[in-house]
């Protein structure tokens, strides 16, 4: 009778403690029959051939906007560069139409200050945006003098009288300009000038003949010259009589010149950092947006059509261009930038008029378009994967 009631006292503990031993023992029943054959896990490494490809990585081709800003502006534009994505830097006219303003667009609150008047076409920032050169014209003086000005300051430092036309800012020590007859390098702490090329040296050295020089066919474009990626190369835009040249020109002491490459047209190019091209121009009497290949000399046709303005995103994986559709009609577009073509080419702006001038900065594209009185800029955010 005690053991009855012993039984009925803790039966449910005890049936609970017996389900428990069983279960735990058939875990480790059906574990030992794994260990039977005495098997032990490995990793098998399946050989390359037995697949076709790797993995493939994840789309890159989708662009996808993320804002688009427009900001109208009671004054014409018709240069800009940009200081960061919310101060612009642009050329303007004066209120009496006699020169040209340089001013300093804050986007966020629509403020515009006057940095400069009667000044030479053109906005040069320097590598960090923080120093702008130009040239201005002064009463009573003959030749243009030509100033830094420090955009976090406001400080100016004049450099010197010159008849420079168009420069180009070697990191942030010096320049290298143009004034019609040759390149000059000048350092902007100084303002010590050096004579580094003329025209005619120039030419010679690249082999061109002097009857052709002579003739009045053969010049440099004298706004069109590009740094490489080290700033120890430039390249110029040299118009002969049948087509255009770019020749590659070393800055030393003794620079030297060679030909880079030739074609029928040439309306604007941008030397890569691997120091291939793209350009726009014609070839073969096909026009369009073109990609050279310096070290294999070939030419691909990226896209064909007839293009006004491009420009490249700091990683030179996109490229912005505007072009002319049948309608006579501009369209802005962006597009991967590939060897052999454009992809996921993707129209922004349609049935654009009087356009100016576009320009990445960061993740972000510049466009303006501008009459005499009024303009407009447009900025576009991207985000591509």
């Amino acid at each position: 009778m005690k053991r009855i009631g012993f039984w009925r006292k803790h039966r449910d503990k005890l049936m609970l403690s017996g389900l428990l031993i069983a279960f735990v023992g058939g875990i480790f029943g059906i574990g030992s029959l794994f260990s039977i054959g005495q098997l032990k896990p490995r990793t098998e490494i399946l050989p390359d051939k037995q697949f076709d490809s790797q993995l493939a990585p994840p789309a890159s081709s989708t662009i996808q906007i993320e804002s688009a800003t427009k900001i109208p502006n009671d004054f014409a534009i018709y240069d800009f560069d940009i200081k960061n994505r919310n101060s612009i830097v642009v050329n303007s006219t004066e209120h009496s139409y006699s020169g040209l303003n340089l001013l300093l667009l804050h986007l966020d609150d629509n403020q515009v200050k006057n940095i400069a008047g009667n000044i030479d076409y053109g906005v040069v920032l320097n590598a960090d945006r923080t120093k702008l050169i130009y040239s201005q014209y002064r009463s009573g003086q003959p030749q243009r003098t030509t100033f830094v000005y420090d955009t976090t300051n406001g400080k100016r430092t004049k450099l010197s009288n010159d008849d420079a036309y168009f420069r180009r800012i070697i990191g942030n020590e010096a320049s290298i300009s143009h004034d019609g007859h040759g390149f000059t390098r000048t350092d902007l702490k100084t303002g010590k000038e050096e004579i580094l090329l003329s025209d005619r040296d120039m030419l010679r050295k690249a082999g061109v003949h002097q009857l052709e020089e002579n003739s009045g066919y053969t010049f440099i474009v004298i706004d069109s010259f590009e740094l490489s990626e080290d700033q120890k190369q430039m390249y110029a835009l040299v118009m002969h009589k049948d087509d255009f040249a770019i020749y590659r020109v070393s800055l030393e002491k003794e620079p030297k010149v060679s030909l880079y490459m030739r074609a029928k047209g040439i309306q604007q190019y941008r030397i890569l950092k691997n120091g291939d091209m793209i350009f726009l121009g014609e070839v073969d009497q096909v026009q369009g947006v073109y990609k050279y290949q310096a070290t294999e000399k070939k030419l691909n046709l990226l896209a064909k059509g007839s293009f006004w303005n491009f420009d490249l995103s700091a990683d030179e994986s996109r490229i912005a261009y505007v072009n002319t559709v049948d309608n006579q009609k501009n369209e802005l577009h962006i597009a991967f930038l590939n060897d052999q073509s454009l992809t996921s080419d993707t129209v922004l702006y349609r049935n654009i008029d009087n356009f100016i001038k576009l320009k990445w900065f960061g993740e972000e594209l510049f466009f303006i378009t501008s009459s005499t009185k009024k303009s407009e800029l447009y900025r576009f955010s991207f985000r591509a994967w």
